[in-house]
């Protein structure tokens, strides 16, 4: 069984099934994708059981430091898996949308809007009435302060074109994944969600070309 890469990553040049990540190379990016996510989420949890030891990650009934240590090693594992899917349906995508739009720069944009939208939308339009609209900007800003330095690394170990969908992901398909979190509007929640999210699907665009073995093209 093969998985493909879109060639995104690397420029429009490479075709569908010129690069091939073979069931080894799957296990590798998968298990350490599902281990950022526990690592990065028991890093945060620790940080928010400090701050509110009440926390608990999973409603289990239960409390407790170990309780709250396996709780979050779990959310940790589910949200890395959750990446992993996520990461693999946009690769599909991404590889279909280029080949619908036949000019390259209408995906590039439409990309663009996506990736607007959505930060808008986690930035104003889950602000309660009477509530202060500044406190939300601070997820999104973080987000795409950390999204262009992941884009701007990428683009660095691969080409230019890889900067816009680098940046969709970690911003738009990341935020997405993270709706479940925000929708509850707790920010204990919507940090131990979003952080381990957005590590796994950084680890997962870092690491692809290289599993795949491809050289950095000519700018």
């Amino acid at each position: 069984m093969d998985f493909f890469d879109g060639g995104w990553y690397n420029g429009s040049t490479m075709r569908w099934g010129e690069t091939r990540m073979n069931i080894a190379k799957w296990v590798f990016l998968f298990t350490t994708t599902v281990a950022w996510g526990i690592g990065v989420a028991l890093l945060i949890g620790m940080g928010v059981l400090f701050i509110d030891p009440n926390f608990t990650p999973l409603k289990i009934g239960t409390s407790g430091l170990g309780f709250n240590i396996i709780g979050t090693a779990i959310v940790g594992a589910t949200l890395g898996a959750f990446s992993h899917m996520g990461f693999f349906a946009y690769l599909t995508l991404n590889f279909f949308a280029q080949g619908f739009f036949r000019s390259k720069i209408v995906w590039t944009y439409i990309q663009i809007f996506l990736i607007i939208v959505v930060l808008v939308y986690t930035a104003a339009l889950r602000v309660p009435e009477g509530n202060s609209f500044l406190p939300y900007t601070i997820l999104p800003i973080i987000v795409l302060a950390g999204a262009v330095a992941i884009a701007w690394l990428k683009m660095k170990q691969t080409n230019r074109s890889s900067f816009i969908p680098t940046l969709f992901l970690m911003t738009a398909i990341t935020l997405l994944e993270a709706v479940p979190a925000l929708r509850l509007n707790n920010p204990n929640s919507t940090w131990l969600m979003v952080g381990p999210l957005f590590a796994c699907n950084a680890w997962q665009i870092l690491q692809l070309h290289r599993l795949l073995g491809t050289s950095k093209l000519t700018k």
